[in-house]
This record gives C-alpha cells, structure tokens and sequence, in this order.
C-alpha cells in the first residue's frame, strides 16, 4: 500500500511504500530535494521531497503552456 503526507509548513511530501512497519536505515538524495528512504535490508520504502509548492508553481507554466486543438 502507498501512503502519502503532505506537510504545507515545511512544504514536504513523504510518499511510504512497503510494510508500514520498516524501519528506516537512512536515505540518499538522489535529485536537488528528493530523497529515497531504505530499510536496514538496503531496499526503498519511501521517497521525501522538499519545496514541493516551488516544484509545483515551476511545473504549471509547461502544463499551461499546451494547446490541444
């Protein structure tokens, strides 16, 4: 199952995957901002991404940008 959070304060998305009950052994930026959570058996169980109102305002110009006839 896929949970996500969303913390508009710290402007922080957490996407979880795998059991709910993993327990974190670190993580690794693997882009500016986005980072991947492992487990202790070195397996991804979460991604974390910072700025995501920026990532978001600098994403919408291109989408708003198509024109479909």
């Amino acid at each position: 199952m896929i949970r996500t959070t969303h913390d508009p304060e710290a402007d922080v998305l957490n996407i979880a995957f795998g059991p709910a009950d993993a327990v974190s052994d670190g993580h690794r930026e693997v882009a500016p901002g986005v980072y991947v959570e492992f487990d202790t058996a070195g397996h991804p169980i979460g991604v974390e991404v910072t700025s995501v109102s920026l990532r978001q305002r600098a994403a919408a110009p291109a989408t708003a940008a198509r024109h479909i006839p």
